[in-house]
């Protein structure tokens, strides 16, 4: 694993690669808020509404624009996980284009709002992106699956495309994702630059993986594909398209795999039938409008003098007029928080709660938040049940909103102080891959201190304010404690509030980073 740091005399973090990642991460952010595809959302995981050559079409447009993208192909596994995972639910928020891979989404999106057009799955869609990449002269790359996989996968592209441009392939060791060499993987990466990475180590890891690294890497697209390689390579025989055709591809599987695949597909089951009776129940609820100071316009006014962008949310009946919505509320904030009353709506359907992350994407661009302002209680029940709740701030009067916006502005990079041997770390509201460099960045001015004043005896990271917490952080933190303890110096997490612990327990170093 790579260390944030080469020894805790010199705090400048991940040398060059934090270069890298936090000028390409500031070029990211400042570009202009361009539209894709509003996505539906479906138990809290945005899926974008789009058909395989739409797909294929927009991977090469975003290619040719030159900005890094995260794709990932989502099935009723993805959904099931994610509502166990915060970070993977925030990785599958934040990504780019997120595909329906399973047809229970294809099904049931139009119980939610508007019908999914196609299952666009990454194992017949991978085959279709070699083809028009070889048409257009663009290079793959192949990441993951067992040794030799990814080679033999790639080189039968190669064969039935022979202008195909292949990057190169590599399948590091199997080690759990904080484990990895990321440095081995990110040079090679760097010396190959491929137009299209394929990473196939299985979710969430993938996922994982390219969150972490996506803001970094001179990559224009990667696409998180599980067994597609396997597939192609022959290390897995996919199911017959009989199967495919009448839905039943994982019964297929699950004949092929029973001792792995039987207790996850009924896992599966079991949370779809449990979350569709919880969204079914909460339809049916009696909307009952909310104890909340009605905004007038002179609230208007007084936001507006607060620095906060305001305007009220609207039914959405068509994909085009969300889109358009969308467009008008980013001009609207102009970069500053904002807040939008959704008193008027009784229920959001997945296309408006589609275009609420987009506006919310577009507001953590410019480092700001967006406050969903007096929900009814439907809609503040189906924003807890399908845990957006912990991705949007909920207000219900002016003083709520100002105090949301004070403390994020106040705790949104986090402290740090050094004293009589002692360095104190307060951990910003998040600490993710977003965000790390310019804590980072900090700690270059904490080194200098360092310097004057002698010697480290103790290292107390207060996550009193930490809200959220994605495998950078983690690593960060890994690194900071083997340092910590390779110099002698003891260090301590506090105040870990559940939300974050949860991401702690998942990855499997609360015992490393919990425990002296």
């Amino acid at each position: 694993m790579w260390a944030p740091f080469q020894c805790l005399e010199e705090f400048p973090a991940l040398e060059k690669l934090v270069t890298v990642r936090s000028d390409n991460y500031h070029h990211f952010f400042m570009q202009k808020y361009e539209s894709t595809p509003i996505p539906l959302v479906i138990y809290g995981v945005p899926f974008h509404n789009v058909t395989f050559n739409e797909a294929v079409e927009w991977i090469v447009d975003r290619v040719r624009s030159g900005r890094p993208a995260n794709i990932a192909t989502a099935n009723l596994d993805f959904v099931t996980k994610a509502w166990h995972d915060p970070e993977l639910q925030r990785i599958l928020i934040d990504a780019d284009l997120v595909l329906a891979d399973g047809f229970p989404m294809v099904k049931l999106s139009p119980f939610f709002g508007p019908q999914l057009k196609d299952r666009v799955t990454g194992s017949d869609l991978t085959p279709l992106l070699a083809a028009r990449a070889a048409q257009d002269g663009l290079s793959v790359f192949g990441l993951g699956g067992a040794a030799g996989v990814a080679e033999k996968a790639l080189e039968i592209l190669k064969k039935r495309h022979p202008e195909l441009k292949i990057a190169g392939s590599y399948s590091p060791p199997f080690a759990p994702l904080l484990d990895m060499d990321h440095r081995k993987i990110l040079q090679r990466l760097e010396k190959s630059r491929p137009d299209i990475l394929l990473v196939a180590f299985g979710s969430p890891k993938q996922e994982k993986f390219i969150s972490m690294h996506v803001r970094g890497w001179n990559v224009p697209v990667t696409m998180g594909i599980g067994a597609s390689l396997d597939f192609i390579a022959g290390a897995q025989r996919r199911a017959p398209v009989f199967f495919q055709k009448c839905c039943l591809e994982w019964l297929w599987r699950i004949c092929s795999n029973p001792r792995r695949l039987f207790i996850r597909y009924l896992a599966n089951l079991h949370f779809l039938f449990s979350a569709s009776r919880q969204m079914f129940l909460i339809n049916q609820m009696r909307d009952k409008p909310g104890p909340f100071q009605t905004l007038e316009d002179s609230d208007f006014q007084t936001l507006e003098k607060m620095g906060i962008a305001a305007d009220r949310f609207q039914p959405l009946e068509s994909e085009t007029l969300a889109a358009e919505f969308v467009t008008r509320i980013d001009g609207v904030a102009q970069g500053r928080n904002l807040l939008l009353d959704l008193h008027a709506l009784p229920w959001l359907n997945s296309l408006e709660l589609g275009a609420l992350l987009e506006i919310n994407k577009f507001c953590r661009q410019w480092g700001k938040r967006l406050i969903l302002y007096a929900p009814r209680s439907k809609v503040r029940r189906l924003l807890e049940i399908c845990r957006l709740t912990d991705y949007f701030n909920v207000a219900t009067r002016i003083d709520e909103v100002q105090g949301i916006v004070e403390f994020i502005e106040e705790h949104v990079e986090g402290e740090m102080a050094y004293e009589m041997g002692a360095l104190k770390l307060e951990l910003p509201v998040e600490l993710t891959a977003a965000t790390l460099p310019a804590f980072e960045q900090q700690m270059s001015f904490i080194h200098e201190e360092l310097k004057e004043k002698g010697g480290l005896k103790t290292v107390e990271v207060d996550a009193s304010q930490l809200d959220f917490i994605d495998s950078s952080g983690l690593g960060f933190l890994i690194s900071l404690k083997k340092t910590t303890q390779g110099k002698g110096v003891s260090m301590s997490i506090t105040h870990l509030a559940p939300k974050p612990r949860r991401t702690f327990e998942i990855a499997r170093v609360d015992k490393i980073l919990l425990h002296s």
